[in-house]
């Protein structure tokens, strides 16, 4: 069977290095907040070349200790994405912000700046940025409308750990640069984790008794706070990986330009690459006619070739975010057409032909 994702690869392969290190761990009976963790986000913050590195539980939390920091008042909205996972709105919802959902752009599908700048208001003091699927949104134009009307820009990078926007790595443009290392992630733990970083000082102090209950150095609270610790086994296990992270990205690329270049031809979008940009590829994603996407899947699944839908009902027709007058036409368009396809850096050549071939074959015998 091939997935449109297989952690599972990667860990086998390095099995032996994983549990060498995890031994380590279990023998020095130091298993929160240790010498693995402070390791990690120096690491983290010699790769984004940043002030600050904050670990903690995951991708969602660092949206909320993010969010926790700014302190909005009863009035004041968050702009976001609709399509995006769900973690991004849930960390609205714990927060009971408000918020405004905005449409996408059709071809990268990542924030629409016209959309948003329609819906910037006096009321406007966070916008949260995704960069869905690996591919970069227009961070540097974003960040300019932040700057010139104050408002707070938070980075959604949970997929996107490595891609670059004009040789800047996203993650570095905003007030915070919020990751998760979810097993299925580029780089990813086995199990849950997440980091934020920042180069605000004021901000990575708030973020530092956030994570631990509003704890200052004595343990007394002095903020509201969580509890939403990186543990030891998983920060070990970070350690290692993120020393491989540009090549398995690189990896990515790789398998993507072939779909690129053998897929072309056929009546499908496929995803857009630009030069300004270096997408990580954590989904492929390609859209198809409505009417064919679940012929498509049905006939892979078939094949044992399980293809993905990332995501197939957006968050503003949640029943949990569920907004009054949103109309999101783009969004809803691209939520009916979208199929991932497998990519992952242990995804074998022959495997990628099979698949080239098999869709080639459906278009075949199913257009006229």
């Amino acid at each position: 069977m091939i997935n449109f994702s297989s952690p599972k690869h990667k860990n086998i392969k390095n099995i032996d290095s994983y549990l060498k290190v995890i031994k380590k761990v279990i023998l020095s009976g130091n298993y929160i907040l240790g010498k693995n963790v402070k390791s990690f986000e120096k690491k983290l913050k010699n790769y984004f070349n940043c002030r600050y590195a904050i670990t903690n539980n995951s991708g969602t939390d660092s949206l909320i200790m993010s969010l926790m920091c700014l302190n909005l008042k009863k009035n004041d909205e968050v702009l976001v994405p609709s399509h995006t996972a769900s973690a991004t709105l849930t960390s609205l919802r714990l927060m009971q912000y408000n918020y405004r959902f905005v449409d996408i752009d059709y071809e990268t599908m990542n924030i629409n700046l016209d959309d948003m700048k329609k819906k910037i208001n006096k009321n406007t003091k966070v916008i949260i940025a995704v960069h869905l699927y690996g591919n970069p949104c227009e961070i540097e134009k974003i960040k300019s409308i932040c700057k010139r009307k104050r408002i707070f820009l938070i980075e959604d990078c949970a997929q996107a750990f490595g891609a670059n926007y004009k040789g800047k790595k996203v993650g570095t443009f905003g007030d915070f640069g919020c990751f998760s290392f979810f097993p299925t992630k580029n780089l990813s733990a086995i199990g849950d984790a997440g980091a934020v970083i920042t180069n605000n000082k004021k901000f990575y102090q708030n973020l530092l008794k956030v994570r631990q209950y509003g704890w200052d150095k004595n343990r007394v609270s002095l903020i509201n706070g969580i509890n939403s610790r990186c543990d030891e086994i998983q920060a070990s296990i970070l350690n290692l990986k993120i020393n491989s992270i540009n090549k398995d990205n690189n990896l990515r690329n790789k398998i993507a330009t072939t779909y690129n270049e053998k897929l072309k031809n056929l009546p499908l979008k496929l995803p857009i690459s630009n030069n300004d940009f270096y997408h990580t590829y954590h989904l492929y994603v390609i859209k198809v006619p409505k009417l064919l996407r679940d012929k498509i899947i049905n006939y892979f699944k078939q094949h044992k070739i399980l293809l993905g839908i990332h995501y197939k009902k957006p968050c503003h027709k949640m029943k949990n975010f569920v907004k009054k007058n949103t109309y999101l036409p783009i969004t809803d368009k691209v939520t009916s057409e979208i199929i991932s396809l497998p990519i992952y850096p242990e995804l074998k050549n022959k495997e990628q032909i099979r698949i080239i071939k098999l869709l080639k074959k459906f278009y075949k015998n199913n257009t006229h």
